[in-house]
């Protein structure tokens, strides 16, 4: 076993405790949570067993195991920044619709009239 599979695996296997406990005390959405365990499983998964990450990547037809990390690394990664974008176009598009509620409602009070008895 490497150095590094000596540092990282503990840690991986930390990180996949935390977010359990996370879920189970409902500090993490049960979605998300499973989403973040499976990545923390799979990195820890491929550090610990190199070689099936080279088998997977050469009946896949790429090279190296190392280039299908990058490249389910670069698919995940724009996926991420496509759901978050699609989250700031809904909380945008909320908070629209929230300042024309209020310019509606603020347009029938008089003007200048604001603390009259």
């Amino acid at each position: 076993m490497t150095t590094f599979q000596l540092i990282t695996i503990p840690l991986l296997a930390c990180a996949v405790i935390v977010t359990a406990v996370a879920i189970s005390r409902r500090r993490l959405a049960p979605r998300v949570g499973v989403m973040w365990l499976a990545l923390w499983s799979a990195a820890l998964v491929s550090i610990a067993f190199p070689e099936l990450l080279v088998r997977i990547a050469h009946v896949l037809g790429i090279g190296r195991g190392a280039d299908l990390v990058l490249y389910v690394s670069i698919l995940f990664t724009l996926g991420g920044f496509f759901l978050i974008y699609l989250r700031f176009r809904r909380l945008d598009e909320a908070l629209t619709q929230i300042v024309r509620h209020l310019a509606i409602r603020d347009a029938d009070e008089p003007p200048g009239d604001d603390h009259a008895p």
